[in-house]
C-alpha cells in the first residue's frame, strides 16, 4: 500500500515538474518573438520608415504579459517624431498613431499635433496675407491631415478668391460656396468681404452677395451634398445585392438587374402592361417558366 502511494506521490510531482517545464517553455517562445518583434520595429525606426512601422504596430499580435515591451517602444517612436517636428506624419497618419501608441505616449503627442497645428495655419495666413500664392499652395499640397479643418480650408480659398477676378458674382459665389456663413476663424473679416462684395453692383448683374444670399448658398449646396450621398449608397446597396444575386436562382423582391445577374439571366421575351395602377411584365423564359414583376420588383414565378 505504501509502494502504490509513493507511486502515485512520484508520478503527480512528476507531471506537476512537466506543467511546469511546459509554462516555462511557452513564456520563453513569447520573450523570444516579443524580442523579435521589437528588433523590426527598432529598425524601422532607425531607417524611418514610419508608414511600414505603423503597419507592423497595428498588426502586432503579441501576448499580454509582452505589451510592455510593444509600450516602451511606442515611448521611443513618439519622442522621434516629436523631436523631428514631424508634424506633417503625424497630422496625416492621425486617428492610425492614436490606436497603436498608448494613451500616455498619445497624450503627448496630442499636445505636440496642437502645436504643430497652429504653427501651419500660422504659416498659411502669413503666405496668404503676402499674397504669396505658391507658398500658399505648397503648404495646401503638403498638410493634407488639414484638409478638413476650416480654418485652413477658408484662408486656401480666400487665396483662390484673390487669385480671380474678385469683383465679380463668380468669385463671390465661389468664395461663399466654399466657406460657411457661420465661418468665424482666421481673416473673417476679409473673407466676409470678399463674399459680400459690392463693387461688381449693377442692374445688368447678379448680386451682391447678400448674408441672406450666402446662408441660402450654403443650405442648398448641404442639401445637395446630402442627396449624392444618400444616392452613392444607394448604388452601392443595389450593386451589392446584383452582386449577390450571381449564380443564384431568382427570388421574390428582386429587381430587374438582380434577376439578370442571377442564373435566370435575360429573358427570351418581355410582355408588357402598362395601367393607371403601375406596370406589370412577364419575363419569359421557355420550358415554362415566367417571371412576373410589378412596378419593378419581382412578385411571382412560373417553373
Amino acid at each position: 500500500m505504501i509502494k502504490i502511494k509513493h507511486l502515485v506521490l512520484a508520478l503527480g510531482f512528476s507531471l506537476l515538474l512537466s506543467g511546469c517545464n511546459s509554462e516555462k517553455t511557452v513564456k520563453e517562445e513569447n520573450e523570444i518573438r516579443a524580442e523579435s518583434e521589437i528588433l523590426a520595429l527598432e529598425t524601422l525606426l532607425k531607417e524611418k520608415k514610419y508608414e511600414d512601422l505603423l503597419v507592423k504596430l497595428e498588426t502586432l499580435d503579441l501576448p499580454e504579459s509582452e505589451t510592455d515591451k510593444v509600450d516602451e517602444f511606442s515611448i521611443k517612436f513618439v519622442d522621434q517624431l516629436i523631436s523631428e517636428n514631424n508634424y506633417t506624419f503625424i497630422s496625416s497618419k492621425y486617428y492610425r498613431i492614436r490606436s497603436a501608441v498608448s494613451r500616455e505616449n498619445w497624450i503627448k503627442m496630442e499636445k505636440f499635433s496642437k502645436q504643430g497645428k497652429e504653427l501651419v495655419l500660422d504659416e498659411m495666413e502669413q503666405a496668404v496675407r503676402n499674397k504669396d500664392f505658391q507658398k500658399v499652395q505648397e503648404v495646401y499640397d503638403n498638410e493634407k491631415g488639414l484638409h478638413d479643418n476650416d480654418e485652413f480650408l477658408a484662408m486656401y480659398n480666400y487665396a483662390l478668391y484673390l487669385q480671380t477676378d474678385q469683383n465679380s458674382y463668380k468669385a463671390s459665389g465661389a468664395l461663399a460656396l466654399a466657406v460657411d456663413p457661420e465661418y468665424y476663424g482666421r481673416m473673417k473679416d476679409e473673407i466676409i468681404a470678399g463674399v459680400t462684395n459690392t463693387s461688381y453692383k449693377s442692374p445688368l448683374s447678379f448680386g451682391p452677395i447678400t448674408k441672406t444670399d450666402w446662408n441660402y448658398i450654403e443650405s442648398e449646396y448641404q442639401r445637395n451634398l446630402n442627396t449624392m450621398i444618400i444616392r452613392k449608397e444607394e448604388a452601392r446597396v443595389r450593386d451589392e445585392k446584383i452582386e449577390a444575386a450571381r449564380g443564384m436562382n431568382p427570388t421574390l423582391g428582386m429587381t430587374y438587374d438582380e434577376v439578370k445577374a442571377s442564373l435566370w439571366g435575360e429573358p427570351i421575351d418581355i410582355n408588357r402592361t402598362v395601367t393607371v395602377y403601375g406596370s406589370y411584365e412577364q419575363w419569359v423564359y421557355g420550358n415554362g417558366q415566367y417571371l412576373y414583376f410589378e412596378d419593378g420588383i419581382l412578385t411571382s414565378f412560373q417553373d
